[in-house]
């Protein structure tokens, strides 16, 4: 066993402060928690402890809502979120054997079950296996799974296609017990997309795209990001990167987080923590130091001035004669064998090799490689399969956590009430045709990522009658890119019943005080608060 920690033998005669978490993980890796599972699967649920219950999470393995259900949620690792037809297939059939014939696409492009015994797991994990894929590293203190662009390569606008240094970074890092042990969850996003959809600015390492006059296409890189309770937007190294040296830079940032981040308080212990102590200065020079040379200095950096929603619809690729077509799912649920269909539609009309779906981090998927002169017929079959490919704004600006139907930290519903709720916008606010992000999280943890969208919801409760009911609080005006801001609490408590008036309300608002081209999330910057809730039902003005 290879237990990197800065602090073994410190840690083992209890001479450093750490959290109970630490101490777990010394005395047992989250990475041989394997051979437990397997036991465990033959001795059942009442036999597991509560140390293997956390370490199970490395195998992306997790107690379901409540605790005691016997049940589990199991997420896959999907490098840029790219499967093939048969990997699709193969997923959807997992769903329907063992998942009530459903699973979800995750914002970090790769996809979840629910309602998985651990009886079920060997054989689900066989299963994955023979297809090539894995659970080593979905969650736990470990790096997640890579993201990226889900039309890198294909995109005619990228700066560079980031796809071999993705998969390199993914293969290096996957089963690495080097880095198997880190403080917390450690999250990496690379692309070279034009508008920043892998959003490095809230990984806790994002690469992106980056313009040399000296050395031509490569790439910068941001550090310390993430949500939560706690929001820190990624800081800018100032330097260029090389392709070839993605690797090395990514290995020596992991280097520095897994030695000198913080492990005395699990709230204190990401990666964003220690850069907002240290600084980008004190950072690159450890890297560099880690490295054993310099990296080329830079200081020109033009962001996008805001994050699209998705790549989604039907759009031209850098090779000629082919296009790509998004399919849109509010709260990335698949239901029904759809996955199953959308890998059976790759297979049949991708071009000859290509029949790769790539997941999105916006919970939706991509078809590329389809030939122009098959898009009629690709169509007719979506259409008859009930697969949304020219989605409203609405649609293709949703985001949601899991929330309370399955996780142990939601207090509210997210997944099913973001599907009802897009309804409900396109009758009542079928009006609006701009660009709109609506998120919704269960809890302050931020899965659903509501701290960056133009109107994100955070789960709450509240007493109507005597009787406890869902409820949101309301945030407005966040945003990535060149303008970034986290957004700012506008309203608490809004009725889960509400939710669509309050969104038309705030619409109305914005198309009647709109000044120029200003985006949503702009114009909620620029407004008094006051007015702001001026424009809500009157109920929650006050």
């Amino acid at each position: 066993m290879i237990n990197i920690h800065p602090n073994f033998d410190a840690v083992k005669k209890g001479l450093v402060e750490v959290a109970p978490q630490e101490k777990a993980k010394l005395e047992k890796d989250g990475l041989d928690v394997i051979h437990d599972i397997y036991r465990y699967a033959k001795l059942g649920f009442g036999a597991i402890t509560d140390d293997d219950f956390d370490r199970m999470k490395w195998y992306g393995v997790y107690r379901q809502k409540p605790k005691d259900s016997g049940y589990f949620l199991m997420r896959t690792k999907v490098p840029g979120g790219r499967i093939t037809g048969d990997q699709a297939i193969v997923l959807s059939s997992i769903a329907d054997q063992y998942a009530h014939g459903f699973c979800d696409i995750t914002t970090r492009q790769t996809i979840q079950f629910h309602w998985l015994r651990i009886q079920d797991v060997p054989d689900i994990f066989d299963q994955l296996e023979k297809v090539g894929i894995t659970t080593s590293g979905a969650c736990g203190d470990i790096t997640r799974n890579v993201v990226g662009c889900p039309v890198s390569g294909l995109n005619p606008e990228e700066i560079i296609d980031a796809t071999p240094q993705l998969l390199e970074i993914s293969r290096n890092l996957t089963d690495n017990r080097e880095f198997s042990n880190l403080p917390r969850k450690f999250k990496i996003a690379i692309s070279g997309c034009h508008i920043h959809c892998h959003q490095p600015d809230i990984n806790c390492v994002g690469f992106f795209g980056l313009k040399s006059d000296k050395h031509g296409a490569g790439y910068g890189v941001k550090v310390g990001g993430g949500l939560s309770s706690a929001p820190h937007m990624a800081q800018v190294l100032p330097a260029w990167i090389a392709p070839d040296q993605v690797w090395a830079v990514t290995k020596a940032i992991s280097e520095v987080f897994r030695d000198e981040g913080y492990r005395a308080k699990r709230n204190r212990a990401r990666f964003k923590f220690l850069v907002a102590d240290w600084g980008v200065e004190k950072i690159l020079s450890e890297v560099e130091s880690r490295l054993g040379f310099k990296l080329e200095p830079h200081a020109d950096f033009d962001f996008p001035r805001d994050q699209e929603t998705d790549h989604m619809g039907i759009h031209p690729q850098a090779q000629a004669g082919f296009s790509w077509v998004g399919i849109n799912f509010p709260g990335g649920r698949l239901r029904d064998g759809l996955l199953a269909k959308v890998g059976a539609l790759a297979k049949k009309y991708c071009a000859p090799g290509k029949d790769t779906i790539r997941l999105t981090n916006k919970q939706n998927l991509i078809i590329p490689f389809v030939p122009d002169s098959s898009l009629p017929a690709m169509k007719a079959e979506m259409d008859a399969a009930g697969l949304v490919y020219a989605p409203s704004n609405f649609r293709k600006g949703c985001v949601s956590c899991t929330g309370i139907e399955f996780c142990n930290l939601a207090v509210a519903e997210t997944k099913n009430r973001m599907v009802s709720l897009i309804g409900q916008l396109e009758q009542r606010s079928g009006w609006y045709q701009d660009k709109i992000r609506i998120h919704f999280s269960g809890c302050p943890s931020s899965c659903g990522q509501h701290q960056i969208a133009d109107i994100g919801f955070r789960g709450a409760r509240t007493k109507v009658d005597g009787s406890m009911v869902d409820a949101y609080d309301l945030f407005v005006g966040g945003r990535l890119g060149r303008n970034r801001r986290f957004n700012e609490l506008l309203k608490g408590k809004i009725l889960a019943t509400d939710v669509d008036e309050v969104i038309d309300a705030l619409l109305k608002s914005f198309q009647a005080n709109r000044q120029g081209d200003e985006t949503l999330g702009e114009f909620c910057e620029r407004t008094p608060k006051e007015v702001l809730i001026a424009a809500l039902p009157e109920r929650y003005r006050s």
